[in-house]
């Protein structure tokens, strides 16, 4: 009978005084809470963001508070304690032991709890889904990137406690930033404090590995009646290593043996006047724009280059209009048989449209450009409507005014803009020698003109007239 003796002293102790009382009430409500909910989570009649954070956080966090009031109230009524067992129960009241028994029963729940609720603030559903308003443009982004696939944390946190720890205190600032309505719209980037892609995006993508030259093809659309086809063939030089250790191309600014500093003007980083190289030689070489002292560098953070310096939007991509349309015709969801849709599409884009009127105001736009300005023959309509449901799909995709996001508010460093900020002939060392800006030393220009080269052909890759839109290749 000695179960029904430790059960007995279990209630006596927990009932001895008001606060632990509550405590105990508390914690076995928010016990049972939890089972019924993992009940419901794995039959799938509840899901969704808010249940894994009722599920995970807030009822542990109810369990946790009301174990820590069953010792409060005990230490607060210490004196009296042993008076109020023994008028309950003339038995004896082991209490290290029953304490003891229900300790190790709480610390395993929170034990199960804790380790379910690290997993669960650690998903990409807890990142992108619970702050809906504030992380939806990010979030939906994410889902279209090449890194769908990868979660937040392994970009975002990376391996080791330590990171895991800053970022938890960073988000607590963010909750509140949330809560109190006091973040900034749109969210700025380039992210702060920002762990190094060295610990990060070389987990994946070693500079040292990348080998040789990529084959690129840009096929974009003019915007005239006959939306002619425009083809940009290019040889990216990705970069790698020579056979004597030398590293060449695009990716050697990343090279773990050379190091590349820079200080910007602006927090956005597109003003670079200071740029500091040092070879896998020791030799340091500064180049600044006119006007700066290389002995002198200017105020601001001194930045090591590293992938998202060029990459800034590996996965959060917000497109330029005139590249969504390309791909859009050249897979044949816009149709060239209707005259200067590439030109309306634009115009139709950049209109000020809300979450609430922005697709049926592009399909009136579309409406009234074809039966005014460019009249069509008969049973082309449907041609425009499904023109017009692309539309509104790419305008959902990138613009969000409720966060101040619109064309342009984020824009990718991987293009020639972001090149130029060092890459622009202008910035010189001591001897005269400037960072070079010609065009071949990222790529070679194959082909540049209207139509389909003749190298596509050969290679197998010309794909019909609707095909390419600005992919690559």
């Amino acid at each position: 009978m000695r179960w029904k003796t430790l059960l007995s002293s279990f209630l006596s102790l927990l009932t001895s005084n008001w606060i632990t009382l509550a405590g105990s009430v508390l914690t076995t409500s928010a016990f049972l809470a939890m089972v019924g909910a993992f009940l419901l989570l794995a039959a799938g009649i509840w899901s969704g963001p808010y249940a894994g954070l009722v599920v995970f956080l807030v009822l542990p966090g109810v369990f946790a508070g009301g174990l820590a009031l069953i010792p409060l109230g005990l230490l607060v009524h210490r004196k009296t304690l042993k008076e109020r067992l023994l008028a309950r129960k003339d038995a004896p009241i082991h209490i290290l032991k029953t304490v003891g028994i229900l300790t190790g029963v709480n610390l395993a729940v929170l034990a199960l709890a804790g380790y379910e609720g690290l997993h669960y603030m650690d998903s990409v559903e807890f990142c992108g889904t619970l702050c809906h308003k504030v992380m939806r443009p990010q979030y939906e982004a994410y889902l279209s990137s090449p890194h769908a696939r990868v979660s937040c944390v392994e970009c975002h946190i990376g391996p080791g406690a330590s990171w895991f720890v800053k970022s938890k205190l960073s988000g607590l600032r963010q909750v509140f930033a949330v809560l109190f309505d006091t973040y900034q719209k749109p969210i700025p980037t380039p992210v702060e404090n920002l762990r190094p892609a060295r610990e990060t995006c070389e987990q994946c993508h070693w500079p040292e590995k990348f080998q040789g030259e990529r084959l690129v093809v840009k096929r974009a659309y003019l915007p005239d009646r006959e939306v002619t086809p425009f083809t940009n063939l290019l040889l990216m030089k990705t970069g790698g290593l020579r056979r004597d250790g030398t590293p060449v191309g695009i990716h050697w600014h990343v090279f773990h043996k050379i190091k590349v500093s820079y200080i910007s003007k602006d927090r956005k980083r597109s003003v670079i006047p200071w740029v500091k190289m040092e070879d896998d030689q020791g030799r340091v070489r500064i180049f600044t724009s006119p006007g700066y002292d290389p002995a002198n560098p200017p105020r601001g953070e001194t930045r090591t280059m590293d992938c998202v310096d060029c990459h800034n939007q590996p996965s959060h991509v917000f497109h330029d209009p005139s590249e969504e349309v390309d791909r859009s015709i050249a897979v044949g969801k816009i149709s060239r048989k209707l005259p200067f849709i590439k030109k309306a599409a634009l115009e139709a884009l950049r209109k000020k449209w809300t979450r609430g009127n922005h697709r049926e105001g592009i399909r009136a736009y579309l409406e009234e450009f074809y039966g005014k300005t460019e009249p069509l023959p008969p049973g082309s309509m449907p041609l425009v409507h499904a023109a017009a449901e692309e539309l509104a799909r790419i305008w959902e995709r990138n613009v969000y005014p409720e966060m101040g996001i619109t064309w342009g508010t984020y824009r990718s460093r991987t293009d020639h803009r972001g090149c130029n900020r060092c890459h622009d002939g202008k910035h010189k060392d001591r001897e005269g020698r400037t960072i070079p800006n010609a065009c071949e030393t990222c790529h070679i220009l194959l082909y540049q003109g209207r139509g389909t080269p003749s190298l596509l052909e050969r290679l197998g890759l010309e794909g019909g007239k609707e095909s390419g839109g600005g992919a690559d290749r």
